[in-house]
């Protein structure tokens, strides 16, 4: 989760930097990084609302690098768990993005992505997965646009369309249809755990989540291999057992 702020942060520095700002504005952007960097996130959301403010102020409502705001509040808010407030600046940032940049520009679809996880962490697995395929679409029309950063855009697409299929499987999970979820569980945690961005604890869930169907399919072997993989994830020693996972 702090390596995904941290860019995200970034992000919204570079997409504010080439519009024109207060010397206010800046100084109180400068204040989030500042504090998010030394670990005070509740400080730097309070001091995010105020940058969005000014940047309303400056900007209007509907402006790119205001977007970029209301995006940068809502990561924060999420790293606090305060996902239902960091799902209305997602939502409300990609509406900004979509109006002003359109709807398959991929800091439109970054917002999507952002969405969809405020909505997989309030239990919304379904309308998390619609938001993962928007920001895929986006990417995927970036890609056609842009030759010169496939690999970049493709790392992003692939990692968006794991969560996607991950969320999918949750739905497959409830619903008792296990083996395409246990299928689904596989191939999206071969692609987390090749992505540097996905956190190790988030790894080490999806594992839990697959060991946990394994079990329901009387699958005790396999099942206990993957928790075994869990654990050493968890501690940081992992490599990919052989026969394991689909893609390493």
């Amino acid at each position: 989760m702090a390596r995904g702020i941290a860019i995200f942060i970034l992000a919204a520095a570079a997409a504010m930097s080439a519009t024109a700002q207060s010397p206010e504005l800046r100084a109180k952007h400068a204040r989030v990084m500042q504090l998010y960097a030394t670990g005070h996130n509740a400080e730097a959301a309070v001091a995010a609302e105020q940058a969005l403010a000014l940047g309303v102020a400056e900007f209007g409502e509907e402006h790119p690098s205001t977007a970029a705001l209301m995006a940068n509040l809502a990561r924060l808010h999420g790293a606090l768990g305060e996902w239902p407030r960091a799902e209305a600046h997602y939502r409300r940032a990609a509406e900004v993005r979509a109006k002003t940049l359109g709807e398959t520009h991929p800091d439109t679809g970054a917002a999507h992505a952002g969405l969809g996880e405020a909505l997989a962490r309030q239990d919304r697995f379904d309308e998390a997965e619609a938001s993962y395929w928007d920001a895929l679409h986006a990417l995927g029309v970036e890609a056609a646009r842009n030759v010169h950063v496939l690999d970049e855009v493709g790392l992003r697409a692939g990692l968006y369309r794991a969560r996607a299929l991950y969320y999918r499987a949750h739905g497959f999970a409830a619903a008792g249809r296990l083996d395409e979820a246990e299928m689904l569980y596989r191939s999206a945690i071969a692609v987390f755990e090749s992505n540097a961005s996905v956190d190790r604890a988030e790894i080490v869930a999806a594992l839990g989540r697959r060991a946990g169907v394994l079990r329901r399919l009387g699958r005790e072997a396999e099942a206990a291999e993957v928790e075994a993989h869990a654990v050493a994830v968890s501690a940081g020693r992992a490599s990919c057992p052989a026969g394991l996972f689909t893609f390493c």
